[in-house]
């Protein structure tokens, strides 16, 4: 058994959410850790973060295969889709099921804060490392979050409408007047703010991923760790902004495993939501130019692993693999800014 799955056997009968509706980070922080290289910090971690989860919910009505649509964004029936989807994973390869199910859900990714995305994104690469009937099952649990979380944002895609650096495209981004915001409150509690907000709904077509999707996989990220340094004023803010750059990071990861055009659309939502969450509160965003980063990629990984934190943890990840596609310092300098806001009081 390699940790990942002993990672899952311990959070096999564990919910989806703790207290008033946050999200379990444990099966992501996990593998991040994994891909952080720190395998002997998994279990440890995984074994402290499962105290506060409740217990695993049991299904109900079964989600019918002509009617899932009716099931969507509908938490209670969040056994009844992970029901459904063990099902068609147990008749299908991984890939397929994720092929089918990703454009379904791809409107609903800002539901619960991007981490239904986020967690599948993570479960991807799990299996991509190795396969398991426990990474399956993490899969069915990670696509079941999402689809019971699903929540839409205004505006739909439409195709061809032109290759555009997101770093530029942010910038007719129109934000929510102070007095439509709602600055207290989950995440998709603030972003549902934008659904009567006519500008967001052109949002979604200010830019689309070229054929060749990886230097936009790279402005994407860079664009959200700009508007991340430019907001995280608190440790609450820092929480906040940075699933801006870990929900497009996760999408990234599926990427690997998406028919190309299911990619790019995907990317695209993945566009739309980390803008809501700037419309929604988000104040500017920081162009500034940055200095080459001085400390090494250890000692950062070091620092957001001694942080405890789940944030800390995940963002350092995705910049870290950013900054390994493009070495821009940015990237390092925004995990290492987490890790600052997010290290625990001496």
């Amino acid at each position: 058994m390699d940790v990942m799955d002993e990672a899952l056997d311990l959070l096999e009968d564990s919910g989806p959410e703790y207290g008033p509706g946050f999200s379990s980070h444990a099966p992501m922080a996990a593998e991040a850790l994994l891909a952080l290289g720190r395998d002997e910090a998994v279990i440890p971690w995984v074994e402290g973060y499962r105290k506060r989860l409740p217990g695993s919910p049991k299904p109900g009505l079964p989600v019918d295969s002509g009617y899932w649509f009716e099931a969507l964004g509908s938490f209670g029936r969040y056994a009844d889709w992970v029901a459904c989807f063990v099902e068609e994973l147990r008749d299908e390869g991984w890939r397929t099921v994720l092929n089918i199910w990703v454009p379904r859900l791809l409107p609903g990714m800002v539901g619960a804060a991007w981490h239904g995305a986020i967690r599948a994104g993570h479960a991807v690469r799990s299996l991509e490392r190795g396969e398991s009937p426990a990474k399956t099952r993490e899969l069915a649990r990670a696509l079941a979050y999402w689809a019971s979380r699903y929540q839409s944002l205004p505006g739909f895609p439409v195709p061809r409408v032109g290759v555009r650096n997101p770093l530029t495209a942010i910038d007719d981004v129109e934000t929510l007047p102070d007095e439509e915001r709602l600055m207290k409150g989950l995440i998709y509690e603030k972003v549902r703010r934008l659904d009567g907000f006519a500008p967001f709904a052109q949002v979604i077509n200010l830019t689309e991923p070229p054929d060749d999707i990886a230097p936009f996989d790279v402005d994407l990220l860079e664009t959200f760790a700009r508007v991340y340094l430019a907001n995280a004023k608190t440790r609450g803010g820092a929480i906040t902004f940075i699933h801006g750059v870990t929900g497009p990071g996760a999408v990234c990861l599926m990427t690997t495993s998406l028919l190309p055009d299911i990619g790019r659309v995907a990317l695209r939502y993945a566009w739309q939501a980390s803008a809501a969450l700037y419309a929604a509160i988000g104040r500017e965003i920081d162009r500034a130019p940055c200095d080459a980063y001085d400390g090494s990629e250890e000692d950062l990984v070091g620092r957001a692993v001694e942080t405890g934190d789940e944030h800390a943890v995940k963002f350092t990840e995705v910049c870290l693999r950013a900054h390994r596609m493009d070495p821009r310092p940015i990237f390092l300098v925004a995990a290492r800014h987490a890790v600052e806001r997010l290290g625990r009081p001496a």
